[in-house]
């Protein structure tokens, strides 16, 4: 059996991820727990959930979330593609890295 080789541009440098927090608008269209789902498992990016408030209400969920996620560019665009697809509010912060004192 031949398997396809997978290459890129890049496969001797790392991209460069970097740390920012997601916060997310919880519109009722998509339950919370398929969510961290699909950014754990689908996009294999390890999160931390910096801030919850969720209401439940008939199954729906509703309220903010803030994720702190390492990431890179191309991953951050996939995850705001896949929350347009719900119709679900975010934005991010790139959290700033401390400078140790000289």
């Amino acid at each position: 059996m031949i398997y396809k080789q997978e290459t890129t541009n890049n496969a001797f440098f790392a991209t460069p991820k970097k740390e920012i927090i997601l916060e997310i608008e919880l519109n009722g269209k998509i339950r919370f727990d398929i969510l961290l789902y699909t950014i754990y498992n689908h996009y294999n990016i390890s999160y931390k959930i910096v801030n919850a408030h969720i209401e439940y209400l008939n199954g729906n969920n509703f309220g903010n979330v803030k994720l702190l996620l390492k990431i890179t560019q191309e991953e951050i665009i996939k995850i705001e593609n896949y929350l347009a697809q719900y119709k679900l509010l975010s934005s991010k912060i790139d959290v700033l890295q401390k400078k140790e004192a000289s």
